[in-house]
């Protein structure tokens, strides 16, 4: 499998929540992908962990081990609530506790980091914006916002996870708060927000700064992919 179709793949899986799911004798435990609220629980126990950046970047098993090893009863409790779905249970913490005695007791060090390293990408999806063109995207909107800016609009506040994100997604979706912060995946609500369709309306003169002189396509002719389209198009004009 080539790394598109493996992208695409995580993709899919992202799209679908899909949880990865583990043994411990005969009883199965998955690993959820983060809520929002769960990312924010996370997070408190995450910054605790103190980990190596660069080493995570180049070989992130390697800190994985590490932080097993070193700091195993932090790494079962961020591990027990990856394994928790249900905001009930996330928030119960006699539940999270024993579910953390028990991957602290039951699993190794190397069972430990292996599940670890797949919780790091749960909420990467940087990956898929580069996939799908969508950082290109972002540059020229970008670009002609900063041809728009003295539009004479005016807009306030917007300054945390409140107005980018919760409210930003009950508006669009009419979802409650709830479900923002604790039904739909921190990965899928990016993703929305990353691919969102947004019109913006250029007047000739905007056009003109842009270099945006039509709506027709612009055919890379030195590109070999593109020589059967352009020998149609002159087959049609002859």
């Amino acid at each position: 499998m080539d790394y598109k179709e493996t992208i695409e793949m995580n993709i899919a899986d992202t799209i679908m929540e899909k949880p990865v799911s583990f043994l411990i004798g005969r009883r199965r435990f998955y690993l959820y992908p983060p809520t929002l609220g769960k990312r924010y629980l996370l997070s408190r126990l995450t910054n605790g962990l103190g980990v190596n950046k660069q080493i995570l970047s180049s070989n992130p098993y390697l800190e994985a081990y590490r932080l097993a090893t070193e700091k195993k009863e932090l790494v079962c409790r961020i591990l027990a609530y990856h394994s928790l779905k249900r905001k009930c249970d996330i928030q119960n913490e006699g539940k999270v506790s024993k579910r953390a005695d028990l991957f602290r007791k039951k699993l190794n060090d190397e069972e430990l980091a292996q599940l670890l390293v797949m919780t790091f990408s749960h909420e990467n999806v940087s990956e898929y914006i580069v996939h799908l063109g969508l950082d290109k995207e972002h540059a020229e909107r970008n670009r002609i916002m900063a041809i728009k800016k003295n539009t004479g609009n005016l807009s306030f506040c917007g300054k945390s996870t409140y107005g980018t994100i919760i409210d930003w997604a009950c508006q669009r979706y009419g979802w409650s708060m709830e479900y923002v912060v604790w039904g739909i995946s921190y990965a899928n609500l990016q993703m929305l927000m990353a691919d969102s369709i947004t019109s913006v309306y250029l007047s000739p003169e905007e056009r003109k700064k842009l270099g945006i002189t039509d709506n027709l396509e612009i055919i890379n002719a030195d590109d070999p992919k593109n020589r059967d389209l352009i020998l149609g198009l002159l087959k049609e004009k002859s």
